[in-house]
């Protein structure tokens, strides 16, 4: 059986608050493939295509919708991170940088577009989101939490 992901909760939930509300819509364009790890095995992967603010983002673990949502060029930014750095990184216990320069992130590819991922996270309230939707569903969380140990 898969363990449960923190990423498989918040990933789908910032779709929906997305879909929800256009202002949300970053001025953005890459898509960013992340390999979310559990002890250095990959246990998912997620697609985030943002194509600025007049276009529906899609974030999906389905690579062929994603893809079939582009429009025009779009550079790519692959990110690797363990699914305890995502939660903290998506929280504000770790920026970008400094997950970077600790391995605890490793990406390929533009780094400044992945760098303008976390900008546009926080520029939305992602932090603050995050933090009230993980409150929302402590009994989830703290059921994805016990399974790390």
């Amino acid at each position: 059986m898969p363990q449960p992901l923190v990423s498989n909760l918040l990933l789908p939930e910032l779709e929906r608050q997305l879909k929800e509300d256009k202002n949300l819509w970053p001025n953005v364009k890459g898509l960013f493939i992340v390999t979310v790890t559990k002890k250095k095995k990959p246990q998912a992967k997620w697609f985030l295509l943002l194509q600025g603010n007049n276009v529906l983002p899609y974030i999906s673990t389905n690579e062929e919708e994603v893809r079939a949502g582009i429009k025009g060029k779009v550079r790519t930014v692959h990110i690797q991170v363990d699914d305890a750095d995502l939660l903290n990184f998506i929280t504000g216990g770790m920026t970008g940088v400094r997950a970077y320069m600790t391995g605890k992130i490793k990406v390929k590819g533009d780094l400044l577009l992945a760098q303008r991922l976390e900008e546009v996270f926080e520029k939305l309230g992602g932090r603050e989101r995050a933090i009230e939707f993980i409150k929302k569903n402590e009994e989830t969380f703290t059921a994805v939490n016990k399974s790390k140990l």
